[in-house]
């Protein structure tokens, strides 16, 4: 019995080290400000993607898919980009987009990656 009790109170303080305090919830805007932050760095991700494709384009080295692949990514780019500007002036301004704002930019990008794959 002696035995049992070191390994039970050893179990027990394991038990309660693993289990690691959780965080406050975060407030609706900080949840926009973070969304903001991925829609960015995906954008950026993308865009430099989209970037380094045309360079390939000038220099005659995408094959005709590749070259579609970049007019639709390009395209999807210069659709989002304000969407998304819109989206994060609002929220460095205090305010929350709306779900829909949110939706409709979330539906391009993942179109963008979707179709065009390359950087995410």
């Amino acid at each position: 019995k002696a035995g049992v009790v070191p390994i039970v109170l050893l179990l027990v303080l394991i038990v309660g080290c693993a289990t690691a305090p959780t965080a406050p919830p975060m407030t609706p805007l900080q949840t926009a400000k973070m969304t903001a932050i991925a829609f960015l760095e995906t954008y950026k991700a993308q865009y430099l993607d989209a970037e380094a494709m045309g360079k390939m384009a000038v220099a005659g080295q995408l094959t005709e898919g590749q070259k579609e692949v970049y007019r639709v990514k390009r395209k999807l780019l210069i659709k989002v980009k304000p969407l998304i500007d819109v989206y994060e002036s609002l929220v460095s301004k205090g305010a929350i987009p709306g779900a829909s704002r949110e939706q409709e930019i979330s539906n391009i990008l993942n179109e963008l990656v979707s179709k065009t794959g390359g950087a995410k």
